[in-house]
């Protein structure tokens, strides 16, 4: 309780989250519950132990309790194709149809992203948009090959338990888990439920209505620390189990691919839904402990696990915080209380002195990209030193390719077999197999797993180029809900790198195939989207993922005055832009939004309509988002 209540203070006072709330269960029975904050700060009502919170995605725990349901009621087998279930499903690769159900809880299925977005409200059919947007996309790589995190593969389950049960996800997930185990506060998302929630403010204290996930599957529940650690307890022996003895043993046991076989140490997240089943730390005393996190623009969630000891441990915040930080420590404080073993602070690594790179290392150098940019690897070998640079974007005509004052981003020191960071004491290693050349890095605090974090790419022999000048250019959104979250996403900028010619960057690092398409490079990492250009009423659009845009050209520019802007029968956002420094008013349709960013560069937003209201002083050159229902109005007044 101590270790609770000053963590977790400790994190609200310092602006870390709004409220939260945790609970401690030991031997089926809870025995340490709390809530912290107000859960609405008009109100000043506090948050109880029956408030509930988005929960992210803890809720893909549900889906994997959900397909083993089905398989002890012999409605499928975890190695079916997913097609066998969902034959609409099609893909542009055809190894699609090697995905099978267990990849989808282990994140080995290739998939190539997320393919939906927290709101405000339940618009759309997230079901029909993943497979429209899945029957474009190709994938990342062989099914079953490595596990990447990928939230779509809980969407296709979310789907497999409503094809098979006859009952909508939600309803079934109410029947056949929440009600057996007692969990009476836990439901679809807070914005869809309502009831006692714990509402969410940002750093400035504004309200924002409450969050809704649709993709139930892959992060759409509610709950409560309570009922999560009654989920828990189901898995622990003499708890209340709901799945067979079989099925209790797959979802405990680890799901490796041979990927990991390549690693020097253990991966994370090849389990059955669990972001881990064991952590080796606990390993050493004789423990198992699986672990589930779960995040949104929201809220953070974390439940822990020792099934052999019956103990399990649930926190949840509004805000972005670490809630596995915090489960992990009151998971300790447990164990001292009880007089168990507990986990050794994680070794402080040192390094020797430096060692020359072995030459087949220093084959390595070359072009490497991450989840989001690309970079350049080098070695020195006087210094025995690996040096990674970001590559500089567009081109610059007489620039040097390599300055020699350009400072790298990192410099890892080799000796003992690794590549050291000698500031933040990480160590690196490389590893080649059938995904390709990676860059690791070794036993990351609390996990103690190896991650990949780099990937080798090649340059192309005759780089083609994309049907029009992608560097550099700003692009629009077009499809997004009057109710979406991810303003981040609204705005992006393409980009080229004159070192690397071929390759294109939006959402991530794409290798340039045909002048209206360019494939996923960064294929060991999670969430990235295949470039496409395609015309549309005389203009050329982009689509990523599910996301579609526009060139500038499609603004409109205001004049001193009212200025009406209908949105198109076809639904698609407008935008509009400020030509100089002035006072904004506006009056928009009801269910309709405004938001605006401060300009092109760096574009920040200065206003959004779902949480400001009244006029607003915009600088020249701020960009308008309008989105509505096709025909309806807004009028912009200009002074």
């Amino acid at each position: 309780m101590k270790t609770a209540r000053e963590f977790i203070w400790k994190t609200i006072i310092s602006g870390g989250g709004n409220a939260a709330s945790v609970a401690v269960m030991d031997g089926g029975k809870i025995v340490y519950s709390e809530g912290f904050g107000p859960a609405e700060r008009a109100s000043n009502t506090p948050v109880g132990t029956d408030t509930r919170f988005n929960i992210g995605s803890t809720s893909k725990m549900f889906a994997a309790v959900g397909v083993l349901l089905l398989a002890d009621e012999g409605k499928l087998r975890i190695d079916d194709p997913v097609v066998k279930h969902i034959p609409e499903f099609t893909m542009k690769d055809p190894r699609y149809r090697d995905i099978t159900v267990r990849m989808l809880f282990n994140h080995s299925s290739g998939l190539p992203g997320s393919t939906f977005s927290f709101g405000y409200r339940a618009d759309g059919d997230h079901q029909a948009l993943l497979l429209e947007t899945l029957s474009e996309a190709r994938l990342k790589h062989a099914p079953g090959e490595m596990s990447i995190y990928c939230n779509d593969g809980f969407t296709l389950a979310e789907m497999v338990i409503e094809r098979l049960s006859g009952k909508k996800f939600a309803e079934f997930v109410a029947e056949r888990i929440f009600k057996p185990l007692d969990m009476n506060d836990s439901g679809e998302s807070i914005g869809v439920a309502g009831g006692k929630i714990a509402e969410f403010y940002d750093n400035e204290g504004k309200i924002y209505p409450p969050e809704v996930v649709t993709v139930l599957g892959a992060g759409g529940l509610s709950s409560t620390p309570e009922d999560l650690c009654r989920f828990g307890d189901s898995f622990t022996p003499g708890g209340r189990n709901i799945l067979s003895g079989p099925s209790l043993a797959e979802i405990m046991k680890q799901q490796p691919t041979p990927f990991s076989a390549l690693l020097k140490g253990d991966a994370i997240l090849e389990a059955f839904g669990w972001d881990y089943a064991l952590l080796p730390a606990y390993r050493t005393n004789g423990y198992q402990v699986v672990g589930k996190s779960g995040g949104t623009m929201c809220y953070s969630t974390n439940l822990q696990i020792l099934p052999g000891e019956r103990l399990a441990v649930a926190a949840i915040f509004s805000g972005h915080v670490s809630a596995d930080e915090a489960t992990y420590r009151i998971m300790d404080a447990l164990l001292k209380d009880k007089g168990l073993p507990r986990p050794a602070s994680d070794p402080v690594k040192k390094s020797g002195e430096p060692q020359p790179v072995p030459e087949e290392l220093l084959q390595k150098a070359g072009y490497y990209v991450n989840g989001e940019k690309a970079f350049r690897f080098s070695f020195d070998t006087g210094k025995h030193e690996l040096h990674i640079h970001p590559l500089p974007q567009g081109p610059e005509e007489g620039m040097e390719a390599h300055p020699a004052e350009e400072k790298p981003l990192l410099s890892l020191v080799y000796t003992g077999g690794s590549f050291h960071d000698r500031e933040k004491k990480n160590s690196y290693y490389f590893i080649t197999g059938d995904s390709g050349t990676f860059l690791v890095v070794e036993k990351i605090p609390r996990f103690e797993a190896d991650i990949p974090v780099f990937q080798k790419i090649e340059p192309v022999e005759d780089p083609g180029s994309m049907s029009v000048n992608v560097d550099g250019k700003l692009w629009l959104i077009r499809n997004m809900s009057a109710f979406d979250q991810l303003s981040e996403v609204f705005l992006m900028r393409s980009a080229l790198y004159r070192e690397l010619p071929g390759y294109v960057q939006f959402f991530g690092v794409n290798k340039i195939e045909t002048p209206d398409f360019a494939a996923i490079a960064a294929t060991g990492f999670r969430d990235q989207g295949e470039f496409r250009l395609f015309m549309k009423n005389g203009n050329v659009q982009a689509k990523a993922m599910q996301f579609i845009y526009s060139g500038k050209e499609i603004l409109t520019p205001l004049a001193p005055g009212k200025n009406t802007v209908a949105i198109a029968p076809e639904g698609d956002n407008e935008w509009a832009a400020v030509p100089d420094e002035c006072t904004l008013s506006f009056e928009k349709p009801v269910g309709g939004r405004v938001i605006v960013f401060s300009g092109e560069e760096e574009p920040e937003p200065l206003y959004d309509s779902i949480t400001d209201s009244g006029d607003i002083n915009v600088p020249g050159g701020a960009l308008l988002f309008l989105a509505g229902n096709p025909g309806e109005i807004f009028e912009i007044t200009v002074p």
